[in-house]
């Protein structure tokens, strides 16, 4: 009778843990567009050029650039400045 109460009380507990978890979103930074993962990529492309051809080089440059670009690229898709959406009526 013990252990039945003792099933049952653990069962129980593990629905309910379960039964409450969030349902999974994207994070704010990385609705749609893949934002997270071009970054990611460009960082990682940064790091491999630093390693093999040095902190200065014409690769860690173009490697920089495009970091900043994919950034650039991702702040202004997440905030939308205006431009085309701004209509003056």
């Amino acid at each position: 009778m013990r252990m039945k109460a003792l099933l049952g009380g653990v069962g129980f507990a593990a629905l309910m843990l379960l039964g409450s978890a969030a349902p999974a979103q994207a994070q704010p930074w990385d609705r749609g567009g893949g934002c997270y993962e071009r970054i990611q990529h460009a960082e990682r492309r940064l790091d491999r050029a630093i390693e093999r051809f040095g902190r200065h080089s014409d690769a860690a440059r173009e490697a920089r650039r495009d970091l900043e670009d994919a950034r650039d690229r991702c702040r202004h898709r997440d905030h939308d400045w205006g431009g085309h959406h701004d209509h003056h009526y």
